[in-house]
């Protein structure tokens, strides 16, 4: 109770309390947008399991001693006739010099089995995919490079020759790749041609493709191509320091998804 005359005490605040606890929640707004906002740059994902955009070749190039290993959905219009069914396949690449570039990949696809259960099993198409730069990135200049796909086989040495099996994804490329660096920000041009050596080829022609990289530490990428047959949009993400997705819609009909590891041997090993 307060009496005539009496003055109640005011609590008075003090300017220092809660400065700590602004200062330590600026200084971890800082660190988060330092984290986010700073470039990274983000390999290109590829269908089959080497450098490029979403089912065609580009001329980036991973950097020596890189090897990757990983795994891709695949629905039936991504792949030759043969199959007329959604699949997959999985991959081993490693990039041996800083111009060249080899993947191995199996594919998986059915046979039919004469068992007494008469089902179908699933067997793999394996291939090998070659890349080599012949000209690297400059001001002016886009890198180009030129390379093949499934080749060659153990039973058919002769790449021009047209078979019933094997060398399903049978394919040489030539492509070239420009990138401009804009504040943080990444944008790419690649535009190339591909031969195949098979008439059951999905693609056959000129394709063509854009790509946008966010200024992200954690980089994400947009892509945009032309497959020769169809425009395709997509994808691809870094989720860890090692570790990338992508997803990608073909024609706009069908999704298609691959996840893959990578790390840098030199790096593995340095003391």
């Amino acid at each position: 109770m307060v009496r005539h005359g009496q003055t109640t005490p005011v609590a008075v605040h003090n300017k220092n309390v809660g400065r700590p606890a602004v200062r330590l929640i600026l200084r971890l707004a800082l660190l988060l947008v330092t984290y986010v906002c700073c470039p990274a740059m983000l390999d290109a994902q590829y269908a089959m399991g080497v450098s490029g955009l979403l089912t065609v070749p580009s001329a980036e190039m991973q950097p020596q001693g890189r090897f990757m290993a990983g795994a891709n959905y695949l629905p039936d219009v991504m792949t030759p006739r043969q199959w007329a069914y959604n699949t997959g396949n999985y991959f081993f690449n490693i990039t041996f010099l800083p111009f060249l570039e080899v993947a191995y990949r199996c594919t998986l696809f059915k046979q039919n089995a004469s068992g007494r259960n008469g089902r179908s099993r699933w067997q793999q198409d394996r291939s090998v995919s070659l890349r080599l730069r012949l000209l690297k990135e400059s001001r002016y200049l886009p890198a180009i490079v030129a390379g093949s796909n499934d080749v060659f086989t153990t039973n058919q040495l002769n790449p021009v020759e047209d078979v019933s099996s094997n060398r399903y994804f049978s394919s040489v490329f030539a492509v070239a790749t420009k990138r401009w660096h804009i504040g943080g920000h990444v944008v790419e041009f690649t535009l190339g041609g591909l031969v195949p050596m098979r008439k059951q080829a999905i693609q056959e022609g000129l394709f063509a493709g854009v790509g946008y990289t966010f200024p992200f530490r954690m980089p994400l990428s947009l892509l945009v191509e032309y497959d020769t047959n169809q425009v395709n949009a997509g994808m691809k993400a870094r989720l860890f320091n090692h570790c990338s997705v992508h997803v990608l819609a073909c024609g706009f009909k069908s999704l298609s998804g691959g996840i893959r590891y990578e790390f840098d041997l030199f790096n593995a090993y340095r003391p």
